[in-house]
């Protein structure tokens, strides 16, 4: 099991979990606001981690550049 919780500049927080039988989280946040959120619940294809990562970084990103 893996589980981290970053706070970032400007009141943004990155949240990441993946369980053992591939359950995952991964959540970027502004106060109660989720810019970004990768799940199981989600629908995304999930393939491998390194894809999971891959994805999940472009789209946090892509909404920090527009925050």
């Amino acid at each position: 099991m893996f589980e981290e919780r970053l706070l970032l500049a400007d009141g943004f927080v990155l949240e990441a979990r993946i369980l053992d039988d591939l359950e995952f989280s991964l959540s970027l946040r502004k106060g109660r606001t989720v810019l970004v959120e990768y799940n199981n619940a989600s629908g995304y294809a999930f393939k491998s981690v390194e894809k999971l990562r891959y994805d999940f970084q472009r789209d946090v990103e892509d909404a920090l550049r527009q925050g």
